[in-house]
């Protein structure tokens, strides 16, 4: 891999962290629309509507529909921060994939001795950069979504032998991580609800070291606001530390890749 190549693998990682930072700035203006919203509701219901029926009925509709949805148990403001949370976390794991990608584009071998491709890229698509970054994108997105965020991270050191003298991530960080996953989890299929599954792998990987004391049948809708701030700046602390290292080893990344043996593909 040559100088140039250094630079756009440098460029490719900045580009992960810089669209990370606007995935989150996104979120941060759909709360801030959220917020003005209700405001705008308040201050126009204060001024006796304008002295316009329409603003009127508006008002009055959406204050109905508020009150609803909060009855329902989901308050509008708990739909606001799980899109928050689910949104943030989402954009990390994007980082990461993106990281993934980047890395090994730029350094193939590490994919190892054997590849499985998809008969149909190899004999119908003749674009051959896009048949590569088929067979990469496959790899990372099985991977990811096979292991929780402990793994995945991991993978940095293991893989690539990323920071191997020194964590590249915190401790502490990756433990609020894998609470963060947990919790994202707990949104998405149990409606917010801690069940037992939650608790056992909680247990059995932080130990004493749970931040959220959630029990089961817990909701962690009151801690929402909580856990959002948390996602977006250990994500952000995160990020921001992974760009920094892997652009630190990307020529050590080189040398070792020169002396790695090549890729044979494998058709299933």
């Amino acid at each position: 891999m040559n100088e140039n190549n250094t630079i756009q693998f440098n460029n490719a990682i900045t580009k992960a962290l810089t669209d990370f930072k606007r995935r989150l700035e996104q979120q941060r203006s759909f709360q801030i629309q959220h917020t003005l919203l209700r405001k705008l509701h308040e201050e126009i219901k204060k001024i006796n509507y304008c002295n316009l029926k329409l603003l009127e009925d508006l008002s009055i509709a959406y204050e109905d529909f508020y009150l609803k949805l909060s009855e329902s148990g989901r308050s509008y403001e708990n739909l606001v921060e799980e899109k928050n949370l689910v949104d943030a976390y989402s954009a990390f794991e994007q980082f990461l994939f993106d990281c993934f990608c980047s890395l090994y584009t730029f350094f193939p071998k590490y994919l190892g001795t054997q590849v499985n491709i998809n008969v149909a890229d190899l004999f119908i698509d003749e674009n051959i950069e896009h048949f590569k970054r088929n067979i990469i994108e496959l790899k990372v997105k099985n991977f990811i979504q096979a292991n929780n965020i402990v793994a995945v991270l991991n993978e940095f050191k293991k893989k690539f032998g990323i920071s191997k003298k020194k964590d590249l991530i915190s401790p502490e960080d990756i433990q609020v991580l894998y609470e963060l996953y947990l919790v994202r989890n707990i949104l998405i299929h149990n409606n917010g609800i801690v069940n037992y599954v939650y608790i056992k792998q909680v247990n059995k990987l932080l130990k004493k070291n749970v931040k959220y004391k959630f029990k089961k049948g817990d909701t962690v809708l009151n801690e929402l606001k909580n856990l959002v701030q948390d996602i977006k700046s250990t994500s952000t602390k995160v990020c921001e530390q992974i760009t920094k290292v892997l652009q630190e080893e990307s020529n050590r990344l080189e040398e070792h890749h020169k002396n790695k043996v090549t890729i044979q593909p494998v058709v299933p």
